[in-house]
């Protein structure tokens, strides 16, 4: 094992493969956490991205292009391999660990939810997760993860000792603030949206629970709110036809609008500019959105379930996410009373500011020292 002293950098190895295909979630956190450590002089992080892949940001990590695309040989042989060659002191990856890591082992599980909800997933990845992701848990030195609430499931599932496990929520950087309607305009020129919409960010996975969202804007609309339209920013996922299904059986199909993956420099403005935004999900480790959402002044409509309230404290109003008429309540609420929209356009970007990346590469390096530690 490796050893470290208190008078040099930490060197982490970071699994970074996901850069740049547009994973979301996952390659937010491994490029924002990447370029947070960068920055802090007790870290010299090394990113392990495909070959052919630039590193999104000038003043980000030290980048390694690995070989090997295949999964089955990048994670268990290349990467390790690699990491140990390159001098670095531990390995730090998402979910699936090196059955023989060669060094300290940090795993980020950002959730469970193959564990906790049955069908989100078809069965073969669901088993597959079920497998790779509790062996990977209990191998490593430290676990991190992104809130509370998925701590507890981690300890619940796998009998991790707490101890062991890191929280680390995620954060939000200068980008995410409200714009000015030029700005915002000028951004959104190619996707034209109408003068007032309801905005849900997210891959369209199941556990985005969109088919209520649907009925419930239509709901809305009826009591109503007005001309409301849904704009739906997220790439297709698995079992997305059942989208398709709602608008039709909703008769939607004039006022909502699938706009696939958005960059990060339109998503600001979209926020900045929605009506409301809704995040409906019945299952989150964190939530990202709806911080991203908040820091930009956004009234925010979103479930009181899983790690949601963690994230979005008293800066949003919250619904069950199984409650359709809760649902449609919420949004009407949201898009036409005044002194609601100002208190939570006030108090959104207040509250987002406490969630960075570099309190999130903090607490990150807390959980690399109890790795080399050998507790």
């Amino acid at each position: 094992m490796p050893e470290t002293s208190t008078n040099r950098a930490i060197r982490p190895a970071l699994d970074a493969h996901v850069v740049g295909h547009r994973k979301t979630g996952n390659e937010t956190y491994i490029v924002n956490l990447a370029d947070a450590l960068a920055r802090r002089a007790d870290t010299r992080p090394t990113a392990y991205v495909d070959a052919g892949t630039a590193w999104p940001h000038p003043d980000g990590p030290e980048t390694r292009e690995l070989r090997s695309k295949a999964p089955f040989l990048r994670i268990p042989f290349e990467l390790p391999t690699r990491a140990r060659r390159d001098h670095c002191d531990l390995l730090h990856v998402q979910y699936v660990a090196p059955p023989w890591p060669r060094l300290p082992l940090v795993t980020a599980i950002h959730d469970l939810s193959f564990e906790d909800v049955p069908g989100l997933f078809s069965r073969q990845t669901e088993l597959r997760l079920k497998l790779t992701v509790r062996m990977s848990a209990r191998r490593s030195q430290a676990v991190v993860t992104i809130s509370e609430f998925t701590r507890d499931r981690l300890v619940h599932h796998y009998g991790l000792n707490p101890e062991k496990i890191v929280v680390t929520p995620l954060g939000v950087d200068r980008r995410w603030r409200p714009l000015a309607p030029d700005d915002a305009a000028a951004r959104l020129r190619e996707f034209d949206p109408p003068e007032s919409f309801v905005l849900a960010v997210g891959n369209l996975h199941p556990r985005k629970n969109i088919p209520r969202l649907i009925h419930a804007v239509a709901a809305a609309r009826n009591a109503g709110a007005g001309d409301l339209h849904l704009l739906l920013a997220g790439q297709r996922w698995w079992r997305s036809d059942y989208i398709d299904r709602a608008i039709e059986t909703a008769d939607a199909a004039s006022w909502v609008r699938l706009l696939g993956y958005v960059a990060d420099d339109a998503l600001p403005a979209l926020y900045s500019v929605a009506t409301v935004v809704a995040y409906p999900s019945l299952y989150e480790g964190f939530g990202l959105p709806v911080v991203e959402a908040l820091a930009c002044g956004a009234v925010v409509v979103a479930s009181n379930t899983t790690a949601i309230p963690e994230v979005a404290g008293a800066a949003a109003v919250l619904i069950d996410p199984t409650d359709d008429v809760a649902m449609a309540e919420a949004v009407a609420m949201a898009a036409t009373d005044p002194g609601l929209r100002a208190s939570l356009k006030k108090e959104g970007p207040l509250h987002a500011a406490g969630f960075t990346w570099d309190r999130c590469a903090g607490l990150t390096v807390e959980a690399y020292r109890i790795a080399l530690s050998g507790r």
